[in-house]
Protein backbone atom coordinates (compact mmCIF):
# COMPACT_ATOMS: atom_id res chain seq x y z
CA UNK A 1 0.00 0.00 0.00
CA UNK A 2 2.65 2.18 0.70
CA UNK A 3 4.41 1.96 -2.35
CA UNK A 4 1.36 2.00 -4.32
CA UNK A 5 1.33 5.76 -2.47
CA UNK A 6 4.77 6.35 -3.27
CA UNK A 7 4.61 5.50 -7.00
CA UNK A 8 1.13 7.68 -7.45
CA UNK A 9 2.88 10.91 -5.46
CA UNK A 10 6.12 10.10 -8.06
CA UNK A 11 3.75 10.04 -10.80
CA UNK A 12 1.36 12.74 -9.83
CA UNK A 13 4.90 14.90 -9.29
CA UNK A 14 5.90 13.96 -12.83
CA UNK A 15 2.94 14.94 -14.96
CA UNK A 16 1.79 17.62 -16.89
CA UNK A 17 -2.15 17.03 -15.56
CA UNK A 18 -2.04 15.36 -12.04
CA UNK A 19 -4.85 13.98 -10.86
CA UNK A 20 -3.90 15.82 -7.47
CA UNK A 21 -1.58 18.69 -7.31
CA UNK A 22 0.31 17.45 -4.64
CA UNK A 23 2.78 20.21 -4.64
CA UNK A 24 -0.44 22.08 -2.85
CA UNK A 25 0.93 19.77 0.56
CA UNK A 26 3.63 22.20 0.80
CA UNK A 27 1.04 24.68 2.06
CA UNK A 28 0.97 24.34 5.65
CA UNK A 29 -2.33 25.33 6.30
CA UNK A 30 -3.69 22.60 3.51
CA UNK A 31 -1.59 19.93 4.41
CA UNK A 32 -2.50 20.35 8.54
CA UNK A 33 -5.88 20.61 7.60
CA UNK A 34 -5.74 17.89 5.76
CA UNK A 35 -4.52 15.61 8.77
CA UNK A 36 -6.78 17.60 11.26
CA UNK A 37 -9.68 16.29 8.81
CA UNK A 38 -8.08 12.65 8.76
CA UNK A 39 -7.10 12.68 12.29
CA UNK A 40 -11.02 13.31 13.32
CA UNK A 41 -12.63 10.96 11.00
CA UNK A 42 -10.08 7.97 12.24
CA UNK A 43 -11.32 8.69 15.84
CA UNK A 44 -14.67 9.23 14.88
CA UNK A 45 -15.31 5.77 12.64
CA UNK A 46 -12.73 4.16 14.96
CA UNK A 47 -15.39 4.69 17.69
CA UNK A 48 -18.38 4.53 15.90
CA UNK A 49 -17.29 0.95 15.25
CA UNK A 50 -16.45 -0.13 18.89
CA UNK A 51 -19.70 1.60 20.83
CA UNK A 52 -22.21 0.42 18.29
CA UNK A 53 -21.22 -2.68 18.89
CA UNK A 54 -20.96 -2.32 22.68
CA UNK A 55 -24.38 -1.17 22.75
CA UNK A 56 -25.61 -4.10 20.85
CA UNK A 57 -23.49 -7.11 22.22
CA UNK A 58 -22.53 -6.63 25.66
CA UNK A 59 -25.25 -4.18 26.75
CA UNK A 60 -27.93 -6.23 24.69
CA UNK A 61 -30.08 -3.17 22.99
CA UNK A 62 -31.74 -4.01 19.70
CA UNK A 63 -29.94 -2.05 16.46
CA UNK A 64 -32.56 0.31 16.75
CA UNK A 65 -32.08 0.72 20.36
CA UNK A 66 -28.74 1.33 19.77
CA UNK A 67 -29.56 3.68 17.12
CA UNK A 68 -31.62 5.65 18.90
CA UNK A 69 -28.80 6.27 21.75
CA UNK A 70 -26.57 7.68 19.35
CA UNK A 71 -28.72 10.08 18.07
CA UNK A 72 -27.65 12.40 21.34
CA UNK A 73 -24.19 12.53 19.02
CA UNK A 74 -25.49 13.74 15.73
CA UNK A 75 -27.21 16.21 17.77
CA UNK A 76 -24.08 18.02 19.77
CA UNK A 77 -22.05 17.94 16.53
CA UNK A 78 -24.96 19.96 14.61
CA UNK A 79 -25.17 22.60 17.73
CA UNK A 80 -21.09 22.64 17.85
CA UNK A 81 -20.82 23.03 13.90
CA UNK A 82 -21.98 26.64 13.35
CA UNK A 83 -21.01 27.96 17.21
CA UNK A 84 -17.37 26.66 15.70
CA UNK A 85 -17.24 28.75 12.49
CA UNK A 86 -18.20 32.11 14.64
CA UNK A 87 -15.62 31.03 17.33
CA UNK A 88 -12.90 30.58 14.55
CA UNK A 89 -13.47 33.84 13.31
CA UNK A 90 -12.78 35.51 16.82
CA UNK A 91 -9.69 33.39 17.83
CA UNK A 92 -8.52 31.48 14.52
CA UNK A 93 -8.92 28.18 13.29
CA UNK A 94 -5.39 26.75 14.92
CA UNK A 95 -7.14 27.49 18.51
CA UNK A 96 -10.09 25.78 17.61
CA UNK A 97 -9.41 22.57 15.18
CA UNK A 98 -6.49 21.99 18.30
CA UNK A 99 -8.92 22.23 21.02
CA UNK A 100 -11.97 20.31 19.20
CA UNK A 101 -9.54 17.15 18.08
CA UNK A 102 -8.37 17.56 21.90
CA UNK A 103 -12.12 17.23 23.16
CA UNK A 104 -12.24 14.04 20.95
CA UNK A 105 -9.51 12.40 22.29
CA UNK A 106 -10.88 12.80 25.79
CA UNK A 107 -13.94 11.58 24.72
CA UNK A 108 -12.38 8.61 23.66
CA UNK A 109 -10.38 8.15 26.67
CA UNK A 110 -13.45 8.63 28.33
CA UNK A 111 -15.07 5.61 26.38
CA UNK A 112 -12.29 3.63 27.48
CA UNK A 113 -12.87 3.41 30.65
CA UNK A 114 -16.16 1.92 29.98
CA UNK A 115 -16.89 -1.35 31.86
CA UNK A 116 -19.57 -4.16 30.40
CA UNK A 117 -22.39 -2.50 32.81
CA UNK A 118 -21.88 1.22 32.43
CA UNK A 119 -25.26 3.10 32.77
CA UNK A 120 -25.94 4.63 29.18
CA UNK A 121 -26.97 7.67 31.47
CA UNK A 122 -23.61 8.05 32.98
CA UNK A 123 -20.15 7.75 31.44
CA UNK A 124 -21.28 6.24 28.11
CA UNK A 125 -23.52 9.67 27.11
CA UNK A 126 -21.06 11.49 28.38
CA UNK A 127 -18.30 10.23 26.44
CA UNK A 128 -20.15 10.65 23.60
CA UNK A 129 -21.20 14.36 24.26
CA UNK A 130 -17.84 15.19 24.80
CA UNK A 131 -16.33 13.27 21.88
CA UNK A 132 -19.24 14.31 19.62
CA UNK A 133 -18.23 18.27 20.77
CA UNK A 134 -14.60 17.93 19.82
CA UNK A 135 -16.19 16.84 16.17
CA UNK A 136 -18.50 19.67 15.69
CA UNK A 137 -15.60 21.99 16.85
CA UNK A 138 -12.99 20.39 14.60
CA UNK A 139 -14.71 19.81 11.34
CA UNK A 140 -16.47 23.34 10.08
CA UNK A 141 -12.67 24.84 10.46
CA UNK A 142 -10.47 22.62 9.39
CA UNK A 143 -12.37 22.30 5.80
CA UNK A 144 -12.77 26.28 5.90
CA UNK A 145 -8.64 26.12 6.63
CA UNK A 146 -8.09 23.71 3.59
CA UNK A 147 -10.45 25.71 1.01
CA UNK A 148 -8.74 29.02 2.50
CA UNK A 149 -5.80 27.80 1.92
CA UNK A 150 -6.50 27.65 -2.34
CA UNK A 151 -6.92 29.97 -4.86
CA UNK A 152 -10.28 29.99 -6.16
CA UNK A 153 -9.55 28.53 -9.70
CA UNK A 154 -8.59 25.64 -7.13
CA UNK A 155 -11.53 25.23 -5.23
CA UNK A 156 -12.42 22.18 -6.72
CA UNK A 157 -9.40 20.42 -6.05
CA UNK A 158 -9.64 21.48 -2.32
CA UNK A 159 -13.47 19.83 -1.69
CA UNK A 160 -11.75 16.80 -3.66
CA UNK A 161 -9.57 16.72 -1.20
CA UNK A 162 -11.28 17.19 2.17
CA UNK A 163 -14.12 14.42 0.94
CA UNK A 164 -10.76 12.08 0.62
CA UNK A 165 -9.01 12.89 3.68
CA UNK A 166 -12.73 12.22 5.56
CA UNK A 167 -12.54 8.74 3.94
CA UNK A 168 -9.54 7.96 4.28
CA UNK A 169 -9.36 8.79 7.78
CA UNK A 170 -12.57 6.91 8.15
CA UNK A 171 -11.15 3.76 6.70
CA UNK A 172 -8.30 3.66 8.31
CA UNK A 173 -10.08 4.04 11.59
CA UNK A 174 -12.15 1.27 11.01
CA UNK A 175 -9.46 -0.72 9.59
CA UNK A 176 -6.61 -0.03 12.53
CA UNK A 177 -8.84 0.23 14.92
CA UNK A 178 -11.06 -3.07 14.73
CA UNK A 179 -7.53 -4.91 13.77
CA UNK A 180 -6.24 -3.88 17.41
CA UNK A 181 -9.73 -4.81 18.86
CA UNK A 182 -9.59 -8.28 17.12
CA UNK A 183 -5.79 -9.35 18.01
CA UNK A 184 -7.07 -8.72 21.26
CA UNK A 185 -10.67 -10.45 21.38
CA UNK A 186 -9.59 -13.51 20.18
CA UNK A 187 -6.74 -14.77 22.54
CA UNK A 188 -8.65 -13.50 25.88
CA UNK A 189 -11.72 -15.39 24.42
CA UNK A 190 -9.66 -18.48 24.07
CA UNK A 191 -8.23 -18.56 27.48
CA UNK A 192 -11.52 -17.42 29.28
CA UNK A 193 -12.67 -20.50 27.63
CA UNK A 194 -10.19 -23.04 28.80
CA UNK A 195 -11.79 -26.31 29.36
CA UNK A 196 -14.53 -26.00 27.03
CA UNK A 197 -15.07 -28.14 24.00
CA UNK A 198 -12.85 -26.74 20.55
CA UNK A 199 -15.85 -26.12 18.52
CA UNK A 200 -17.30 -24.13 21.17
CA UNK A 201 -13.99 -21.87 21.54
CA UNK A 202 -13.77 -21.96 17.64
CA UNK A 203 -17.18 -20.46 17.22
CA UNK A 204 -17.05 -17.85 20.10
CA UNK A 205 -13.67 -16.51 19.04
CA UNK A 206 -15.51 -15.33 15.58
CA UNK A 207 -16.93 -12.63 16.83
CA UNK A 208 -18.55 -12.00 19.91
CA UNK A 209 -22.14 -12.05 18.34
CA UNK A 210 -21.42 -15.60 17.73
CA UNK A 211 -20.65 -15.74 21.31
CA UNK A 212 -23.75 -14.71 22.42
CA UNK A 213 -25.62 -16.45 19.64
CA UNK A 214 -23.51 -19.64 21.18
CA UNK A 215 -24.43 -19.17 24.91
CA UNK A 216 -27.78 -19.26 24.29
CA UNK A 217 -27.71 -22.95 23.01
CA UNK A 218 -25.25 -24.39 25.73
CA UNK A 219 -26.02 -25.66 29.57
CA UNK A 220 -22.48 -23.24 30.43
CA UNK A 221 -23.51 -20.41 28.51
CA UNK A 222 -23.12 -17.75 30.72
CA UNK A 223 -19.70 -18.54 31.55
CA UNK A 224 -19.46 -17.97 27.65
CA UNK A 225 -21.28 -14.73 27.56
CA UNK A 226 -19.34 -13.59 30.48
CA UNK A 227 -15.55 -14.83 29.15
CA UNK A 228 -17.09 -13.23 25.73
CA UNK A 229 -17.71 -9.42 27.36
CA UNK A 230 -14.72 -9.56 29.74
CA UNK A 231 -12.48 -10.32 25.62
CA UNK A 232 -14.76 -7.87 24.00
CA UNK A 233 -14.01 -5.25 26.38
CA UNK A 234 -10.27 -5.94 26.74
CA UNK A 235 -10.82 -4.92 22.47
CA UNK A 236 -13.05 -2.35 22.94
CA UNK A 237 -10.65 -0.43 25.48
CA UNK A 238 -7.45 -0.93 23.50
CA UNK A 239 -8.97 0.28 20.25
CA UNK A 240 -10.57 3.26 21.92
CA UNK A 241 -7.10 4.27 22.91
CA UNK A 242 -5.75 3.69 19.32
CA UNK A 243 -8.64 6.13 18.40
CA UNK A 244 -7.64 8.91 21.15
CA UNK A 245 -3.74 8.51 19.97
CA UNK A 246 -4.65 9.19 16.40
CA UNK A 247 -7.45 12.51 17.61
CA UNK A 248 -4.50 13.84 20.19
CA UNK A 249 -1.82 13.57 17.53
CA UNK A 250 -3.70 15.44 15.02
CA UNK A 251 -4.10 17.58 18.08
CA UNK A 252 -0.20 18.55 18.26
CA UNK A 253 0.02 18.71 14.80
CA UNK A 254 -2.85 21.33 14.44
CA UNK A 255 -1.01 23.54 16.99
CA UNK A 256 2.74 22.98 15.80
CA UNK A 257 1.51 23.52 11.49
CA UNK A 258 -1.69 25.00 11.46
CA UNK A 259 -1.54 29.00 10.95
CA UNK A 260 -4.43 30.88 12.84
CA UNK A 261 -4.94 32.71 9.83
CA UNK A 262 -4.87 33.08 6.38
CA UNK A 263 -6.41 33.18 3.37
CA UNK A 264 -6.05 33.29 -0.39
CA UNK A 265 -9.16 34.50 -2.29
CA UNK A 266 -7.03 34.99 -5.77
CA UNK A 267 -5.15 32.71 -8.23
CA UNK A 268 -1.34 33.97 -8.15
Amino acid sequence: GLLLLAAFVVHELRTSYPLLDVSLFANPRFSAASVAIASAFFGLFGFIFLITQYMQLVQGYSPLQAGLRTVPFAVVTGVFSPLSIAIMHRIGSKAVVAFGLTLMSAGVVMASTLDADSAYFGPVLASMVVMAAGLGLTTSPATEAIMGALPADKAGVGSAVNDTTRDLGGTLGVAIVGSVFASLYGPRIVDGLNGFPDQVVALAEESMGAAVVLSEQIPQGEVLLEAARSAFMAGFQAGSLVAAAATGIGAVLALLWLPARHRVTAST
